[in-house]
């Protein structure tokens, strides 16, 4: 999926490429909406690694907790029920769609949130597929995780073990790159990210209008998640990207928010019937 940070750059280019469209938010608007965009990745799933545990006991603790971060994600990005069984789990739109279509034209946040799920499925389908390949025992491609032993990179043509390709801990992890491209989009686009601004007055104008799969209480934490990674990414030396093309990626931003300006266009809520606190 992509960071917390491509997703809010995405999204401040999105709300860009809206006004070249004519469509002018206030200032309350875009605000709910970057807000909506990022409780997506919220979790309810609050736990600590605990103390005094051998490296080896860390591995296994962090892979458990991916493991149920992964099953929370089947609900919060409207993953299909049989996806689980694949390596790669796009989010299916249209059931977000379906389901909360009432509240699309009539919600900033929930805009927002449908951004968020369109960025990721086109993350998974223009960048993942470029990008590497999932392999079997016999380096052979799959599309089931249960087969999965290895990940080819496909400008490289390198062959890593997938359980150190999709650890934090590996050198040949992909997070590193994560983290490049996050220096790499912010070095291009920047941010307007003011973590004050955006939570400020957010207990009034940030309210759930009814989306069941996330606890917008949760907020602050993920805006808080997203300025430490801003941070973190703003500091990185190399910037290098060992798997991702970095033409590929500078492109990706644009094109997501052109996209779903194309594809979405009535659904964003010009004209809100219900305004959420105007005072925000």
């Amino acid at each position: 999926m992509a960071s917390f940070v491509i997703h809010h750059i995405s999204g401040e280019v999105f709300l860009n490429e809206l006004e070249n469209k004519g469509v002018m938010l206030l200032d309350t608007e875009k605000k709910q909406f970057l807000l909506g965009n990022l409780i997506v990745d919220s979790s309810r799933i609050k736990k600590q690694i605990p103390e005094n545990l051998s490296l080896e006991e860390q591995k296994k603790f962090k892979k458990k907790l991916r493991k149920e971060v992964q099953e929370e994600k089947r609900s919060t990005h409207f993953r299909d029920e049989d996806d689980y069984k694949l390596c790669i789990q796009a989010p299916n739109i249209y059931s977000f769609i379906e389901k909360y279509k009432e509240l699309i034209t009539k919600d900033y946040t929930v805009l927002g949130y449908l951004y968020h799920l369109y960025v990721d499925k086109m993350f998974f389908k223009d960048l993942f597929n470029d990008t590497f390949v999932c392999l079997d025992k016999d380096e052979n491609e799959t599309k089931y995780i249960a087969d999965l032993v290895f990940m080819q990179v496909k400008k490289s043509g390198e062959v890593y073990p997938s359980e150190d390709f999709w650890s934090h801990d590996s050198s040949v992890s992909i997070y590193h790159d994560y983290t490049v491209m996050n220096k790499l989009l912010l070095e291009k686009y920047g941010t307007c990210f003011e973590k004050e601004k955006l939570l400020e007055n957010s207990d009034t104008c940030f309210v759930n209008p009814g989306i069941e799969e996330v606890d917008y209480q949760n907020i602050t934490n993920v805006v808080s998640k997203t300025e430490a990674f801003i941070k973190e990414s703003y500091q990185v030396e190399d910037s290098s990207l060992n798997v991702f093309d970095k033409s590929r990626v500078e492109k990706f931003i644009e094109q997501v928010a052109k996209g779903f300006i194309s594809s979405y266009l009535e659904a964003i809520p010009t004209k809100i019937d219900v305004k959420v606190n105007k005072k925000c």
